[in-house]
């Protein structure tokens, strides 16, 4: 909101704060003026607002006498004096953002299923343990130590490293959004972005470039088209010479019946007053060739009036007309052959058309539109638009690949909406244009009206953009939503994933956004949807690596009990928790940091859940067997080597604690060979080509603590394990070959398998 406002106070005019403002003040609005308060127009001078940030339409409305103006737009043309109607908490402005507050987020998918893991993880540890305590003291075991260990298995069973390897994997997706333009207020929005089935994009400045162009010049000598974007002078032309001549007078006819200016320098645009005359002066340097514009001095101006429709401007002793075409062409003497189906054809287009004519008047008469607005000679249609990125259609085709369906959600006109949706491929052939007034008030029916990729709604006040998004979810989508203005806020709050644009988008947006595009691109939307599908692939992959460990600690607790401790412990609960917290959780994240797959948005959305029958196969069936195997093989390899036997009390202590470490070692080395099969549920590791440069440093760390524990004695005799001899090295080394041929067989089988299933 602005801090002064132009106030009538006493009959004389000051500048007061915003908030000192009351009912019933005059304020004055100037172009550049930001409306402080909602009030009704009382007087005006041609004066236009751009009131996109509220209603999403990008073309600026004019201000009549009577009609109301509200907080937050602000004056692009003309002056209007406005009795302050409403203000504070009383706006229209107060009112969406009070909506925009009051809209609650779902839980994330990420958050359901990690409660979800949670949950099943807990019920499984605390049983396990509970089910070995009874065991323990039936095998006649001390109550204290059928205690330990029951809290031993139960340690076991907790991936203790889970949470702070998820949180690690969320703030490295994040950080490479950001590279990518993205920034991401909310770290769980990371995932959610790769689990979005709906998008439902705004047009201005996301599908569009948000800058006026005329892109088509029509006269009686033939057509002139302009491949140029913005307010630039750069465009390529293509029309005869002939057409490029009269193209250029009317343009600079146009030109200098308007009032806004474009600065061009240093490679970068400035332009003030309204974007269409800005982009009409646009046009005339570009039709020119040279990248500034003089406007010439204007002896008279005639400011656009709603009625008339159109504007004058009296040049030396020129009168220049522009305005709609329907207006103008009732006033020009004669009427080109072809103009009303090339009006038809680009109006059906959704392009923005204005006439531009002129006559001789050498003002000896007061202004008298009726009387000097006619017989003008017709020099030329100029057709605008607000022209699409070029990157768009294929971000939009990638999106659908992904199995994602794109929707258009606008406050624009439909035939504008509509023509926009065709160009960049959003619009399917069959796909429905709707109004936003004519939609269903039931969130199921609804719900059905939307279902349709390609579907496009227009006309959107701020409530419908929030029930189209709650009707999406209500069918089970999960929905992101893009927007820039207070409209658009509490859409965005509601969404599974709000996403506002950085560059033209309000404080409000952005602060009920869960991630901020810094380009205003759909395309960084669809490359931030890549990052959190490997995200979430991610959290499956360190979920698949900790509950292997956990396969592999629990396994001698189970050994020594069903052998009636006969076998030692291999591992104690201190070297469990070595494992959880020192060796297992730096591989853990170095996977959390593994790159998007090429093929990341070759797949539709991931419904999987993060702990389903596909992972708990592979860990429970395949690889965590593996390193448990391995581990006990190991333990009672170099037992039997200390001459150990199946007997009661037959290994001497410093034989179990060498023993010990060695199935540590065994742990460690199986963990560098889980985490080198976890980067992929198909591919053997050797067949990977995407480099983690995480992973070599998280093994040389892994092996580092593993010196430490093992090779420092005084720490090992803490941790109650002992450096092996050489050949226990050797011996616990063999548990990496084990895991990936394990882990290589069963991929190749179910190769195989989904071979087999494809025939």
């Amino acid at each position: 909101m602005p801090r002064t406002a132009t106030v009538v106070r006493g009959g004389v005019q000051r500048m007061v704060d915003a908030g000192e403002l009351v009912l019933g003040d005059i304020v004055i609005l100037e172009p550049g003026d930001r409306v402080s308060a909602d009030g009704v127009v009382i007087d005006t001078h041609t004066c236009a607002l751009d009131c996109s940030m509220l209603t999403g339409e990008s073309k600026p409305e004019s201000a009549t006498i009577g009609s109301t103006v509200f907080a937050g737009t602000f004056a692009v043309d003309g002056r209007a004096t406005v009795e302050v109607a409403a203000i504070g908490a009383a706006t229209r402005l107060a009112a969406i953002a009070s909506l925009t507050y009051r809209a609650r987020r779902p839980k994330s998918p990420l958050t359901v299923e990690l409660n979800r893991v949670v949950r099943i993880i807990a019920m499984i540890a605390i049983g396990v343990g509970g089910v070995c305590f009874g065991l323990a003291l039936g095998l006649g075991m001390p109550l204290s130590s059928g205690f330990l260990f029951a809290i031993g298995v139960t340690v076991a069973l907790v991936p203790e490293g889970l949470l702070p390897t998820v949180t690690v994997s969320l703030a490295i997706g994040a950080q490479r959004m950001a590279s990518h333009g993205v920034l991401v207020r909310h770290l769980d929005a990371v995932e959610t972005l790769g689990s979005t089935t709906v998008i439902c994009t705004d047009k201005t400045g996301t599908l569009t470039r948000n800058e006026m162009t005329v892109v088509r010049w029509w006269t009686p000598n033939g057509i002139v088209t302009l491949d140029g974007a913005g307010y630039g002078p750069e465009a390529r032309i293509d029309g005869t010479a002939d057409a490029r001549r009269a193209a250029s007078r009317a343009a600079r006819a146009a030109a200098d019946a308007s009032t806004a200016t474009v600065d061009w320098s240093a490679g970068a645009w400035h332009v003030v007053g309204d974007p269409m005359e800005a982009a009409l002066v646009a046009s005339t340097m570009r039709l020119s060739e040279s990248d500034t514009y003089e406007r010439p001095m204007t002896r008279a101006l005639y400011p656009f009036d709603p009625l008339r429709r159109r504007m004058s401007a009296l040049v030396e002793d020129e009168l220049v007309v522009k305005g709609a075409p329907d207006a103008m062409l009732a006033c020009c003497a004669v009427v080109p052959d072809g103009v009303h189906a090339i009006i038809d054809a680009w109006a059906g287009a959704g392009l923005r058309l204005i006439v531009v004519a002129q006559r001789s008047w050498t003002e000896a008469a007061p202004f008298d539109s009726e009387a000097v607005e006619c017989e003008l000679v017709f020099l030329g249609l100029a057709a605008l638009e607000d022209p699409p990125r070029a990157e768009v259609a294929g971000a939009i085709a990638a999106a659908r690949g992904a199995g994602i369906s794109v929707l258009m959600v606008t406050g624009d006109h439909p035939k504008t909406a509509a023509a926009i949706a065709r160009e960049v491929g959003l619009a399917r052939p069959d796909s429905p244009v709707l109004i936003g007034g004519e939609l269903p008030a039931e969130r199921d029916a609804l719900a059905a009206l939307l279902h349709a990729d390609g579907t496009v709604v227009a006309r959107v006040d701020p409530e419908t953009k929030l029930r189209i998004a709650q009707a999406l979810q209500h069918a089970g989508a999960v929905v992101a939503m893009t927007g820039d203005g207070v409209n658009d806020g509490p859409a965005l709050q509601a969404a599974d994933i709000g996403v506002a644009m950085g560059g033209v988008g309000t404080d409000i947006a952005r602060a009920a956004a869960d991630i901020v595009l810094l380009d205003d691109n759909f395309t960084t939307i669809v490359d931030a949807i890549r990052q959190g599908r490997a995200t979430y692939f991610n959290v499956r992959r360190f979920l698949t690596y900790h509950l292997t460990g956990n396969v592999a600690e629990l396994m001698p607790f189970v050994i020594w009990a069903l052998s009636g401790s006969r076998i030692p412990l291999a591992i104690g609960v201190l070297q469990v928790l070595a494992i959880d917290i020192g060796t297992d959780l730096v591989p853990a994240m170095a996977l959390g940091a593994e790159p998007a797959s090429t093929h990341a948005l070759e797949r539709p959305p991931p419904t999987l859940h993060l702990l389903d029958r596909q992972l708990i196969a592979r860990v429970f069936g395949v690889l965590g067997p593996a390193i448990a195997v391995a581990e006990m093989a190991v333990f009672l390899a170099v037992l039997l080597v200390f001459g150990w036997q199946f007997v009661p009390n037959a290994a001497r202590t410093y034989d179990v604690a060498m023993a010990s470490g060695a199935a540590f070692l065994a742990v460690a080395f199986g963990q560098v060979g889980t985490a080198l099969a976890c980067r992929s549920s198909t591919r053997r590791p050797w067949q990977l080509h995407r480099r983690n440069p995480y992973m070599v440093r998280a093994f040389l760390v892994e092996a580092a603590v593993v010196l430490l524990l093992v090779c420092v004695p005084p720490i090992a005799e803490v941790f109650g394990q002992a450096a092996p001899p050489w050949w226990g090295w050797l011996f616990a080394a063999c548990a990496f070959p084990v895991v990936i041929i394990a882990d290589s067989l069963a991929k190749s089988l179910l190769a195989r398998r989904r071979h087999r299933a494809s025939r």
